[in-house]
């Protein structure tokens, strides 16, 4: 996907209603822009989170009158899991019985706690517990696709969770081949699953943190951005890796790519 187009969805998506809308104008797949959304939400918080905590106990002082923790998110646009965490830490909640509350929402004696907190877990799409389980199942659903399709081509490999049981202490990719495979021309040693789009700032912090030390240590490699990727990374990238997306695996395993593409974390 080229940048312009990119920073058009960029700035177009702001709720999953979006999502839909674009992705049936453009025809550009769900997941594809259900991804952008959620970097933007992240990404946004980044940036406000010093803002919100500016006003904390302004926030505090609405919730005590009277308004809700749902209220509080649309008011100051903010996602309604951390101003729940915001508010609770202020009651005097330690993070752990945070962290339990969210898992058990019914355990907390106070009824109107109780009743904001369920309200405002089923409604953040990217901070709520539940948004967070969906992410990681995302991510293993394609590595998934990668195991199942190293297997149909016969391809001796380790995943990452083998080579951590090996012992292996250092930074290791998904998946790293015991005997490398040609891909485009190139001998490739490893393979890095990423289930989001590939954006050009995140995609230079991946390179220096990770691929750049898997090509150091186990040779040229392959990332898979699943989601698709902005075309400038491939003008500034560093050596030592291919990039590719969903369609290098669509004619091998059709069905397991085209239910992913359409994967979206909304409820």
């Amino acid at each position: 996907m080229d940048s312009k187009l990119y920073h058009y969805f960029y700035e177009s998506l702001n709720s999953h209603e979006d999502v839909q809308k674009l992705s049936q104008k453009y025809n550009v797949c769900c997941g594809t822009l259900s991804s952008i959304l959620n970097q933007k939400v992240v990404e946004d918080v980044k940036k406000s989170h010093y803002r919100f905590k500016r006003k904390e106990e302004k926030i505090v002082g609405e919730w005590l009158n009277g308004q809700s923790f749902l209220a509080l998110s649309r008011k100051y646009n903010y996602p309604a899991t951390l101003v729940s965490t915001l508010v609770l830490e202020n009651l005097g909640h330690s993070k752990k019985e945070i962290r339990f509350y969210y898992k058990n929402p019914k355990t907390i004696e106070n009824g109107r706690i109780q009743k904001e907190l369920i309200e405002s877990l089923n409604s953040d799409y990217f901070f709520s517990p539940r948004a967070h389980q969906l992410q990681e199942e995302k991510g293993k659903i394609g590595e998934n696709i990668i195991s199942f399709w190293l297997k149909k081509k016969s391809c001796d490999f380790t995943c990452e969770d083998e080579m951590r049981a090996e012992g292996c202490t250092g930074k290791t990719p998904d998946f790293l081949l015991r005997k490398s495979i040609k891909i485009s021309g190139r001998e490739v040693c490893w393979i890095e699953s990423k289930a989001l789009f590939g954006e050009l700032k995140e995609h230079r912090h991946y390179e220096k943190k990770q691929f750049k030390e898997y090509a150091d240590c186990f040779g040229d490699g392959l990332v898979v951005y699943w989601f698709g990727y902005e075309t400038d990374i491939l003008k500034e990238k560093g050596e030592g890796y291919q990039i590719a997306d969903h369609d290098f695996f669509q004619k091998d395993v059709p069905e397991h790519v085209t239910k992913f593409l359409n994967y979206v974390i909304h409820w």
